[in-house]
């Protein structure tokens, strides 16, 4: 009703779990990594939990729409099954026929066996998801756990992954389903979102929907995440009937007092709030009403009674959404290499990392510039009536102007000259290679380097810039040259949750390397695990082998840095490996113990 009033295309917070519309916090790309891993390596369960309305469902819509082609899934829906007719629903979800009115489980069980070994000689893997997991009944989770003894000498056949609320991991917790649990090779609790992923969660729904401008105050979105605890359902239905509030009031953006009246509303609180949602909706409808007959009456004669809305140009996104997932960049578009992709799985920060200072001066900076103690309110104050920028605005800038800022960190220059290459293409050119992601400040902290943040102000306008420094209440920002210090929870107000760090990668011939690779690249690896567990081993720079012992070796690494422990080596595994030597020309964001 109220899109084509806000310049909408379709209502951006339905809570109709749409992937399109899926936004991914740092938990939820870990998430969906599991989901990634999970249909492409055979054998055992999964598990995936979270708490009513924490994304769950969206989350396997949307590994339905990105499968890698040779994998075949049966997704159950509806668990209330007994064992024969859940066995019978995944050969009916995987086109498998079986006589009609079997009721022997063995003997569909064999169709189905057949199958299995028979996509298996073609290089498919088979999955099964189960939502809703925890309404299993005993002797159905026990029937899929049989399941699971379908196997070859060498290879599991069949992948099982339970999604389910958090009553699933106390029910596989029971005495009685001990064999389950104990092939249960992988468990990942979804989280409600952050308060700065909260606010960028919004963002996202109304871009994505077509918003040109900002539909909802500052205020607004600090009251959405305080009544919504960051669930994603409960801010969706917060966003929906504070939009229609607006309308319903005539309103051009949903302010905090929207909120608060729209959560009194559903909350049961105050009379006076029910009374003013119930004109709310009596408004509305009369509306409606009204533009039904005034549509037969005149088109004309509406177009110059209802308000028109001034239309602002939306600002491209200067920082790239690609999420990094894990040794496989954007791998939400394109699922590769999905095994090293789950090593971004639970990043726990750094404890060996460069003691140098955090943020290094620029090289042509012989004495440290002074930090100034600022405010967000002055970050906001930013354009004059004439268009033109005063204070700390002035000293906001886009992409580049960061990117010159970010490179003198890294003691190069930036190249000014091919305004068609990307800001990273200038950065290959150098030695340098990006991270993009979108989370929290808990990311920044485990990469440790200086990172490009983008800010959108009140008024929808995007900025970035540049962080430094980080410590367990502040965040220093670089402005154009000029250092300022802003508390993180000012920061979070502004903060899209996007970033971009530089790292510099090593020069090696494979990016993934894995038990039976032979040459530098593992006298590479094999020396940075010597420097980092200070060790040393010999070998042969030239004929250096992944043995087993150098995967369990890498395997204690990554279990230290939090990544998935699968003992191969990707692109996060190099990143942290990179990150754990010391390097005095390597910028830091914090400093150890900081």
């Amino acid at each position: 009703m109220y899109q084509n009033y806000f310049g909408l295309t379709e209502d951006p917070f339905s809570i109709t779990p749409d992937p399109k519309y899926l936004f991914l916090s740092e938990r939820h790309r870990n998430g969906f990594a599991h989901l990634l891993y999970g249909v492409t390596e055979g054998g055992g369960f999964l598990q995936l939990t979270g708490e009513v309305g924490t994304g769950k469902t969206v989350l396997c819509r949307k590994l339905l729409d990105e499968l890698p082609s040779a994998v075949d899934v049966a997704f159950i829906f509806n668990p209330r099954l007994t064992p024969l007719e859940l066995v019978a629903a995944i050969c009916d979800e995987l086109n498998i026929l079986y006589p009609l009115g079997c009721t022997s489980i063995k003997e569909i069980v064999d169709f189905l066996n057949a199958f299995l070994l028979e996509t298996h000689s073609q290089g498919r893997h088979t999955v099964v998801i189960i939502d809703e997991a925890q309404n299993l009944s005993y002797e159905s989770l026990e029937q899929i756990r049989l399941l699971t003894n379908l196997e070859t000498q060498k290879h599991k056949l069949l992948q099982i992954i339970l999604v389910g609320q958090p009553e699933l991991r106390s029910l596989l917790q029971q005495d009685r389903l001990r064999q389950l649990a104990q092939r249960v090779t992988a468990r990942y609790h979804l989280t409600p979102l952050s308060k700065s992923e909260s606010r960028a969660y919004v963002l996202h729904r109304l871009r994505v929907a077509g918003a040109q401008h900002a539909l909802f105050s500052g205020a607004a979105l600090r009251n959405i995440y305080h009544y919504s605890k960051g669930v994603p359902r409960v801010i969706n239905i917060l966003c929906h009937r504070g939009m229609l509030m607006a309308y319903a009031e005539r309103g051009k953006q949903v302010t905090g007092g929207m909120i608060k009246r729209v959560y009194q509303e559903l909350s049961g609180l105050g009379e006076g709030s029910r009374r003013q949602l119930t004109w709310a909706w009596v408004v509305v409808t009369l509306l409606g009403c009204t533009l039904a007959v005034l549509l037969a009456w005149n088109a004309d004669q509406l177009i110059r009674l209802v308000p028109s809305l001034a239309s602002t140009e939306a600002q491209p996104d200067t920082v790239p959404v690609e999420e990094s997932l894990g040794d496989q960049q954007a791998m939400t578009t394109t699922p590769q290499s999905v095994a090293g992709a789950a090593e971004t799985v639970n990043p726990a920060p750094m404890d060996m990392v460069s003691p140098s200072a955090a943020g290094n001066p620029p090289a042509q900076d012989t004495a440290t510039p002074e930090s100034h103690v600022a405010s967000v309110t002055e970050l906001q104050q930013v354009t004059l009536e004439d268009g033109g920028q005063t204070g700390l605005g002035s000293m906001l800038g886009n992409e580049n102007s960061a990117f010159i800022t970010l490179f003198s960190y890294w003691q190069r220059v930036y190249p000014l000259e091919g305004a068609s290459r990307s800001s990273c293409d200038k950065a290959e050119e150098v030695g340098l290679s990006c991270i993009y992601g979108r989370g929290s400040w808990e990311n920044l902290a485990y990469y440790n380097r200086p990172a490009v943040l983008e800010l959108i102000m009140e008024d929808g306008q995007r900025y970035n810039v540049v962080a430094i420094s980080l410590t367990d209440s502040e965040v220093t920002l670089d402005l154009n040259g000029r250092r300022f210090d802003f508390s993180r929870e000012e920061i979070d107000q502004l903060w899209s949750g996007s970033y971009i760090i530089l790292w510099r990668p090593p020069r090696l011939s494979s990016d993934r390397l894995s038990i039976g690779h032979v040459g530098k690249d593992v006298a590479w690896l094999k020396s940075m695990l010597d420097r980092i567990e200070g060790t040393e081993s010999s070998f042969d720079p030239s004929s250096a082998r992944f043995d087993a012992e150098t995967q369990q070796r890498v395997m204690r690494f990554q279990r230290a840095q939090g990544l998935l422990a699968d003992g191969i080596v990707g692109r996060q595994t190099i990143i942290q490996l990179n990150g754990s030597v010391t390097d005095s020309t390597r910028p830091v964001l914090r400093r150890t113990g900081g």
